[in-house]
């Protein structure tokens, strides 16, 4: 055992659960560059009979019947039935705010990037010694987030204004006298706007608008968007509040505050680009039965919102049934994928979630969740996190190179709300069941389940762990184990599955491989981690319940290997 380890190690993880570690990473010339570029997937909708058709140069006297008559899209929301289909032909639709009244279908055309963006291009600077001014600048987005929402290293997080030179965003600073190159100022009570780059022979935007398209009227419920790039609005790309709305193969990016908003039942958000919005990519507030599959979210939180309240990749609270299925969830300045305050019924399966500054797999204060064949590296302070939850099951993930692979804590925060208490949303951490997962040389320790915070012994929070492996490269580290034996004996650090088997009885059919030759994974370097011939976890695993089989896509009853379920 290593105490003095053990207790730093424990220190470091709670001080950044509590504080909410911050890791600020900026990004690199290169993803500056990607940012700036983004696309739209390419998509080949087909086109029913009476669709309308939407251009930004288009006319109100054409028919907007055809694809060389289109309308502006302001007259095709106001003319088009409940159900029609809207069109949307390539190019750069500007200042733009839709609120849906009715259900409908907007898509693209096919083969063709319309964007929508909450911005106009500005023209008409001053220049004013190093700086440039644009006068009767009316457009103003003061902060509207809860305090705890701010980090205050970064104070101006909540100011929503948004400035992009040929599409690389300025940095927002407090006063004129702190404009430099890239950054800019809004002089809202003066209704001016300063930037500190040069924008002659450049395309500078500014945003206009605080919301792109909003599905909240009752009547719009089904409604289906598909194929568009939202972009540079204040608060959110699109917003959700009518049950049962598809979001498909759309781009959402720099967008103020989150790139899609859920507050409503029945939302699928399918095969999205969701990357580089100023908080989150997607926020979930009651979005019950919400399907988030094969999207894309990465590299949210570009304005340094606090990491441990509501920031980075996708968040759900108060949701009952979300599922997070095959995403790829990577370099989120917070949290990848967190399952928050009182959800349920959660099945996060399937998915890829990698170098995001905070837990890769986050589920706090909640109840009863599948978390299964999920391939998490490179995160900190844990891959996989449980926190104050109860009923989680951990079946056949991939847990390499997170400071902490899996992270299981109880504290004194419980639940006061009876009736919550009697659905079983205790937030008190028990019933963790973690089976067949492969713990893949972590920076710090493999399994870390402490019981300090409450004095209690770890096997009350986990009673089941079995049928998993554990590869590192030294006997000596990173540790297995962190574990409480008893409340006195909260958290004892264990360097072999040897010694925590004799201990507490537990890991009984799992491996322990220490060489400096990874057996396991094609090449782990390179983060192929599709098990290799001969690999020692094929056929290992045991046989998954049927819930959790039908979840990933497998069958129940016959064994299976060990890991991820690619």
């Amino acid at each position: 055992m290593h105490s003095s380890y053990n207790k730093y190690f424990t220190w470091l993880l709670l001080a950044k659960l509590s504080l909410g570690f911050l890791v600020s990473i900026p990004l690199t010339p290169s993803q500056i560059a990607i940012a700036a570029t983004l696309s739209i997937k390419r998509t080949n909708y087909g086109i029913p009979n009476g669709a309308f058709f939407v251009s930004p140069t288009g006319k109100a006297g054409n028919t907007g019947r055809s694809a060389n008559s289109p309308w502006p899209v302001a007259k095709a929301l106001s003319a088009a039935p409940n159900g029609a289909t809207i069109v949307f032909r390539g190019g750069t639709y500007r200042n733009l705010r839709l609120p849906l009244n009715k259900r409908l279908t907007l898509q693209a055309y096919p083969n063709e990037q319309p964007w929508l963006k909450g911005s106009i291009v500005v023209e008409g600077w001053v220049r004013e010694g190093n700086i440039w001014r644009k006068d009767g600048w009316n457009h103003s987005f003061p902060p509207n987030q809860q305090p705890r929402a701010i980090d205050p290293k970064f104070p101006m997080a909540g100011h929503r204004d948004m400035v992009y030179i040929n599409g690389v965003a300025l940095k927002q600073v407090g006063s004129k006298a702190r404009v430099a190159p890239g950054t800019f100022y809004v002089d809202a009570r003066n209704k001016k706007l300063y930037i500190g780059s040069n924008p002659s022979g450049k395309t500078v935007e500014a945003t206009t608008q605080e919301e792109g398209i909003v599905v909240w009227n009752s009547a719009s419920a089904g409604s289906v968007i598909r194929g568009l790039g939202l972009a540079h609005y204040a608060n959110e790309g699109i917003k959700i509040g009518a049950a049962n709305v598809t979001v498909e193969n759309n781009t959402l990016a720099w967008n103020g505050l989150n790139g899609i908003s859920v507050m409503s039942g029945g939302a699928k958000l399918q095969g999205n680009v969701i990357s580089y919005n100023g908080r989150m990519g997607v926020s979930g507030i009651r979005a019950h039965r919400l399907l988030l599959e094969n999207n894309t979210i990465s590299h949210n939180n570009t304005e340094n919102f606090s990491q441990s309240w509501s920031a980075g990749g996708a968040k759900v609270i108060w949701t009952d049934g979300a599922v997070m299925r095959g995403n790829t969830v990577h370099n989120n300045r917070s949290i990848g994928l967190w399952i928050d305050e009182s959800s349920t019924n959660s099945t996060v399966v399937n998915n890829t979630v990698r170098n995001n500054s905070s837990n890769g797999i986050s589920m706090e204060i909640s109840h009863k969740a599948i978390i299964a064949s999920n391939v998490v590296t490179g995160n900190a302070p844990a891959g996989i996190i449980i926190l104050n939850s109860s009923s989680a099951r951990i079946y056949n993930n991939t847990l390499a190179r997170n400071q902490a692979n899996l992270l299981v804590q109880e504290t004194s925060r419980n639940n006061t709300k009876s009736n919550e208490i009697a659905k079983g949303i205790t937030w008190i951490t028990r019933n963790t069941v973690v089976k067949n997962n492969i713990f893949w040389n972590s920076t710090g320790t493999m399994f870390f389940a402490p019981g300090c915070a409450v004095k209690e012994p770890s096997n009350l929070m986990v009673p089941i762990t079995n049928n998993n492996a554990h590869y590192r490269t030294s006997a000596s580290r990173p540790i297995n184990f962190i574990w409480g034996l008893n409340g006195n004996q909260c958290s004892q650090s264990f360097s072999s599955l040897a010694s925590f088997r004799s201990a507490t009885g537990l890991e009984a059919n799992s491996l322990d491989i220490v060489s400096t030759s990874d057996p396991f994974f094609v090449n782990a370097a390179a983060d192929d981690f599709r098990l290799k011939s001969g690999s020692p976890a094929l056929g290992r695993g045991e046989p998954l319940p049927a819930d959790i089989a039908n979840a990933i896509g497998v069958a129940a009853g016959r064994r299976v290997n060990l890991g991820a379920l690619r």
